[in-house]
C-alpha cells in the first residue's frame, strides 16, 4: 500500500491572516489522513502551534518584510525590493533542502513567492491576482503574475462571480493559467445567535509596528467609552490575560474561542484584512473596519465593502469609537459562506497529481 503524501503548508509571515486561512486547508488535509507539516515563524507559528499541537513544525525563514511606522508604504516596498527578491531566492533554496531532508511530496504556499520548485508539485494561495499600488501598478502586476506562474496551480479563496469579497484583486484581470476559485477560506461558520454580553470586541492584528500602534489607539478609545469590551491582541507567543477597568485583554484566542467571542459581541472593531473579511462573511457579521495606513490592499477592500454597505470603514487617524458605532448601524455585513466542496476538490486534485 502506497504511503500517504507528506505535505508542507507555509503561510507568509505578514500579520496572522495568512496563517488563519491555512487552518481549513490543514484540517481538510489531516482529515484525509495526509501527513502535514507546517513551515512558519514568529506570530503565525505560535498561532498554528496552538491549533495543531500534534503536527511537525519546520523553520523556513522568509524575507522579513518590515512595515513603516509612517510614510508611504509603496515607496517603502520599492526600497525593500532588492532585499525581497534576494529573500525569495534564498527561501527557494531552503525549501529544496527541506524537501530532500524531510521527504516532502508537495508544498502549499500562502503568498510565499519563493516556495516553488521542480522537485515536487506546488500550490500558491492568494486573493491578490492583482496587487493594488499607488504607482507602477502595471510593472508590479507583471512581476506578480510571473511569480504565480512558477507554481503548478493557484488557489484563489473567493467566489468566481458576483457577489464576491475581493473585488478587483481577484476579478479585474484574467486569472492566471491553472488558477481556480475555491471559495473563502475561513475557520468560522454561521451559528445560532448567542446572548450578547460583550459590547465591543476589538481584534488587533497586522505587521509591526502598526499592530502595536493600532492596539494603543483602540485601547484608548475603549477606555474613554467605558463600554464592556474584549481586546484580542494577536500575540499567541506571549500568553497574557489582563482585566482592566472595562476591558478584558487577551493575547490570543483559538478559532473556537474567537468565534464564540464574535457571536457574543454587539460591535466588532477590526482591520480590513482579507482573512478577517472571509471570517466575518462566513458568520454574516458587520464590523467597524480600520485599514492599516498605507496598505493599499486593505484601503481598497475597506472602500469596496463600504461602498456596498457591508462594513463601515474609517481611517486610523480619524477613528472615534463613539462616532464609528453611530455610523456603523447603517451597515449590515454580508453573508458569503465558504464552499468546502470546491476546496476539497482542489485538494483531491493536488493529491492526485502527487500520487500519480
Amino acid at each position: 500500500m502506497a504511503k500517504e503524501p507528506h505535505i508542507l503548508v507555509a503561510p507568509l509571515n505578514w500579520g496572522l491572516g495568512h496563517a488563519t486561512r491555512c487552518i481549513p486547508v490543514i484540517r481538510a488535509l489531516t482529515e484525509k489522513n495526509v501527513r502535514v507539516s507546517i513551515a512558519a515563524e514568529e506570530h503565525p507559528k505560535a498561532l498554528l502551534e496552538k491549533e495543531f499541537p500534534d503536527l511537525d513544525f519546520f523553520d523556513l525563514p522568509g524575507y522579513q518584510i518590515t512595515y513603516p511606522s509612517g510614510g508611504n508604504m509603496a515607496i517603502h516596498m520599492v526600497k525593500l525590493m532588492p532585499k525581497i527578491l534576494k529573500g525569495i531566492s534564498e527561501e527557494r533554496k531552503a525549501l529544496e533542502k527541506l524537501i530532500k531532508e524531510k521527504n516532502i511530496d508537495g508544498v502549499i504556499s500562502d503568498n510565499r513567492f519563493g516556495l516553488h520548485t521542480n522537485l515536487v508539485p506546488t500550490v500558491f494561495i492568494t486573493h491578490q491576482v492583482m496587487i493594488k499600488s499607488a504607482f507602477a501598478e502595471s510593472i508590479i502586476q507583471k512581476l506578480n503574475r510571473r511569480f504565480i506562474s512558477k507554481f503548478d496551480t493557484c488557489w484563489i479563496p473567493d467566489y468566481e462571480g458576483e457577489p464576491n469579497l475581493s473585488g478587483d484583486l481577484s476579478h479585474r484581470y484574467e486569472k492566471p493559467k491553472g488558477a481556480r476559485f475555491i471559495g473563502p477560506l475561513t475557520r468560522f461558520s454561521r451559528s445560532e445567535p448567542k446572548k450578547v454580553d460583550i459590547e465591543v470586541l476589538a481584534i488587533i492584528s497586522g505587521p509591526e509596528p502598526q499592530r502595536t500602534l493600532f492596539q494603543h489607539i483602540v485601547q484608548t478609545e475603549l477606555e474613554i467609552s467605558n463600554l464592556k469590551s474584549v481586546m484580542v491582541i494577536g500575540k499567541a507567543e506571549q500568553p497574557q490575560h489582563l482585566k482592566l477597568e472595562n476591558i478584558e485583554v487577551r493575547s490570543h484566542a483559538t478559532a473556537t474561542e474567537l468565534e464564540d467571542l464574535i457571536n457574543r459581541s454587539k460591535y466588532l472593531v477590526t482591520r480590513s484584512g482579507y482573512s478577517t473579511l472571509m471570517d466575518l462573511a462566513a458568520m454574516g457579521r458587520s464590523a467597524i473596519m480600520i485599514p492599516t495606513p498605507g496598505q493599499t490592499e486593505q484601503e481598497y477592500l475597506a472602500q469596496y465593502h463600504m461602498d456596498r454597505k457591508h462594513y463601515f470603514a474609517i481611517d486610523q487617524d480619524r477613528f472615534d469609537l463613539e462616532e464609528a458605532i453611530k455610523f456603523s448601524t447603517d451597515f449590515e455585513g454580508v453573508f458569503l459562506p465558504p464552499t468546502p466542496d470546491k476546496m476539497n476538490r482542489a485538494i483531491e486534485e493536488f493529491l492526485g497529481i502527487i500520487r500519480d
